[in-house]
Formats: C-alpha cells, sequence, structure tokens
C-alpha cells in the first residue's frame, strides 16, 4: 500500500483533528494537574486510562478495517508508522484481523469497558477453537471484572473445556503451538524469540533464572554492575552452548576462560516444582498442576516423573503445615517449599517464587512463631519495604496477603468502566 507519505507527525495535522475523540464519544483534553492531591489525581489517571482503552478500541477497529482494504502486511506497515518493533506491529495486526469475528468484543474494547489486551487475547483464543456468542459474552464479563493476568487464565481454562473432545490434553495443545526462532534484530543484534507449552517452559524459567541468580551472587562479590536482562542474557548463552556464562564485562577477554569473574559458572540440573493431591479413598492422584496454578494432566505428570526427581511432602488439607513455633529463626527446606506451593510468588509484587524470602508476619524479634501460618513470601525490594518503610500485611477476604503502602491507599476512587470525558 502506498501511504502518499502519511505519518503521525503531519496526520494530526492534515483536517483530521487536533483532539482524540473515541466511538463513544471520548474526548481527550490535556488537563492541567500541576495543583491537583492525589485523590484528584488518580481520578484523573482513571479517566485517562478509560480514554485509552476506548482510542485503542477504535484504533483496532480501523486497523481492521484497512486490512479488509490492503491485506495484513499494509496494516503491519502502518503500525511500524506508530513507532511499533516489528513483533508488536504484527502482534497488533493480527489483533485487528481476529477481532473482527467478535463485533461483540471489539465494540466492548471500543467503549472502554475492556481493554484491548483483554480483547486480544480473547481473538487468539476464538481463532483456536470459535466461541459461541454466550460464550463471548460471558468472557467479556469476566474481562471487566480481572486483571490482564487473571484473565489469561481463565480463557486457557475455558478454551480447554470447548475443546475437551478434541482428544488432547491440554499440555498436547499447547505443544501444538510451540515455536522458536533465532533472527537478526534491527540493530544487528541477534534475536531469540520462543513459546513452550506450559512444562516445558517452567523448565526453562527454571534454569534460566537458577543460573540468573547464581550469576546475581557473583556479581555482589565482585562489584559487577551487569543488569538483571544481562545476566538473563548470559544465562541463556550458558545454557543453550553447555559453556560457562560469560562474565559482567564487555571487552570479551572472559570468552576465553582466563580467570573471569563469572568463570566456571556452568549450568546444573534444576528442580520443576508440581503439586498433585492423593484421594485415599480411590488411591488415585488429582488435580496435578504447576507452582503458578497452572493445570496439567495427570498423563503428563507421569511423563514428568521419568526424567524428574520427585519430592513428597504433605500439606493438610487447608494447605498449612509444618510448625515450628519459636524453636528456630529460618525455615525449613521443607516449609520453602510449602510457601511456594501456597502463595506462589512474592505477595507485594508477583516476582518469582524462587527468588523470594520467606517473611515473619508478626517479625521473629517481636515473638512471631516461625510458622507457616505466619510466613510469606516477599522478595527483597518488598522485604525491605516491610523492614525500612513501614509496609504492612494485610489478609484480604479471600485469604491471600497484600502488601500495603503506609500512605493512605488509593484503591476503589472509580469503579472500572468508560468514562465519556477527560476534563480540567
Amino acid at each position: 500500500m502506498d501511504l502518499g507519505g502519511l505519518t503521525r507527525g503531519n496526520a494530526t495535522q492534515d483536517g483530521l483533528g487536533q483532539k482524540a475523540r473515541g466511538s463513544g464519544g471520548v474526548e481527550v483534553e490535556l488537563a492541567d494537574f500541576s495543583g491537583l492531591e492525589s485523590g484528584d489525581l488518580v481520578k484523573l489517571i482513571l479517566q485517562a486510562d478509560s480514554a485509552r482503552r476506548q482510542l485503542d478500541g477504535y484504533l483496532t477497529a480501523l486497523l481492521g478495517r484497512l486490512g479488509d482494504l490492503e491485506g495484513q502486511d499494509a496494516v503491519e506497515e502502518l503500525c511500524r508508522q506508530f513507532g511499533l518493533g516489528r513483533h508488536r506491529a504484527r502482534q497488533q495486526a493480527k489483533a485487528a484481523g481476529s477481532l473482527k469475528e467478535l463485533p461483540t468484543t471489539l465494540e466492548a474494547a471500543k467503549e472502554g469497558w475492556i481493554s484491548i489486551d483483554h480483547a486480544r487475547v480473547m481473538g487468539e483464543s476464538h481463532q483456536r477453537a470459535p466461541l459461541s456468542q454466550a460464550e463471548e459474552l460471558e468472557l467479556i464479563a469476566l474481562a471487566i471484572s480481572e486483571d490482564f493476568d487473571q484473565f489469561k487464565k481463565t480463557v486457557v481454562r475455558i478454551e480447554d473445556q470447548r475443546r475437551a473432545d478434541d482428544g488432547l490434553s491440554r499440555q498436547e495443545r499447547q505443544r501444538e503451538r510451540r515455536s522458536g526462532k533465532v533472527f537478526d534484530g534491527d540493530d544487528d543484534m541477534v534475536v531469540l524469540h520462543a513459546e513452550f507449552d506450559r512444562v516445558a517452559g517452567d523448565r526453562v524459567k527454571t534454569a534460566v533464572h537458577d543460573l540468573s541468580d547464581r550469576l546475581f551472587r557473583d556479581d555482589a562479590k565482585s562489584g559487577s554492575d551487569r543488569t538483571h536482562e544481562q545476566r538473563i542474557a548470559d544465562a541463556l548463552v550458558a545454557l543453550i552452548t553447555q559453556r560457562p556464562a560469560s562474565s559482567g564485562t564487555a571487552d570479551g577477554d572472559d570468552v576465553q576462560g582466563d580467570g573471569s569473574e563469572c568463570e566456571g559458572i556452568a549450568p546444573q540440573a534444576t528442580t520443576l516444582i508440581v503439586s498433585v493431591d492423593y484421594d485415599t479413598l480411590s488411591g488415585q492422584l488429582k488435580n496435578a498442576g504447576l507452582i503458578d496454578g497452572t493445570p496439567i494432566d495427570i498423563d503428563d505428570l507421569r511423563h514428568i516423573a521419568c526424567d524428574a526427581g520427585i519430592v513428597p511432602a504433605i500439606f493438610a488439607a487447608d494447605g498449612q503445615p509444618l510448625y515450628l513455633g519459636r524453636k528456630q529463626r529460618a525455615v525449613t527446606s521443607a516449609q520453602k517449599l510449602a510457601l511456594i506451593a501456597r502463595d506462589r510468588q512474592c505477595v507485594g509484587c508477583g516476582m518469582r517464587a524462587g527468588a523470594c524470602d520467606a517473611h515473619h508476619i508478626i517479625w521473629w524479634d517481636n515473638g512471631g512463631p516461625t510458622d507457616i501460618t505466619n510466613l510469606v513470601l516477599l522478595c527483597p525490594k518488598c522485604h525491605k519495604k516491610v523492614h525500612k518503610k513501614g509496609y504492612q500485611l494485610n489478609k484480604s477476604p479471600n485469604g491471600q496477603h497484600q502488601l500495603k503502602s503506609p500512605k493512605r491507599s488509593l484503591d476503589g476512587a472509580l469503579p472500572r468502566g468508560p468514562t465519556r470525558t477527560l476534563v480540567a
């Protein structure tokens, strides 16, 4: 398609309007917020977010129509002019195409009720297993109330229900979608992109993060300024090439193994943690899943057991095992495993469980016991917030712990949903 010199810069100056207007009549004005207090700022932020969601939905509808006229390549080309990278542009174009078949979902996005990311995963699921109108409406209702991470799991669960009669397990369906690419990027760097089923992906994440954590400890001793992203890259190189991870220096001297700060840090065997219930009445294993709650088929669990060590741990029905009281301050490895199974991640920020510490809710110095009911997982950053900045741990009605700022909570300032006008 010939874009005729149309760019982001001149599109808004060519009679197309100075104000962004969505399909629902949303009009965005740049309000002066310099004198606003926190409460009013939050209201304005939520209004801006609602306007953004409406405009994202409207933009996706426009791109879908352009795809009808000119094809997906033209949509990708235009998205690149938005400043998007190749992968994101392709994702945007694909979403525009898939949502044409879900007009109610697209309308919900245009009205600001759901984010375009929520709509996109619905479109992708529809491509794999078509949604009925009733199922589409059910997912839209769930998308309004669930955050994106939670909603992705909901979509997968409902898709599994739709595909229950295809003779494949969930992991087998995921394995059908596995893919990997290695290619030269735009800036002469090499790009690795891969997608795995949950079981294989959990193995990959565990191996990469375990080695990255070892590199982090080594960097702390040596004073290296290597970033987290650089450690992940070095860990991937070590795991894929089966050679020791390179150091944080950029001069390349360490590649030959001449005493670099990370020399000798090579890949090691890792542990994949899964949970499963044992039904004492039937003598059967049930409800197998990864540590993040992702369900896996019992047959897949047996396959994993063929080439992985099994570490048994027995929990009470309510998931509350192992009480040590005041006998010792440090948690045992079994208690740490129980915490990972229960909390699954940092309760403050969602950091992966392997990078977290066990924190005493009632501090040990204040008489708190080393019992599972008095322990939560916190990453080092959130742990510091509790001990140094006065953050508090509160228990939600569903029994999950949440980290709260000592400042006034801004939660619930406005209900979720579209806001028609953003004004000063």
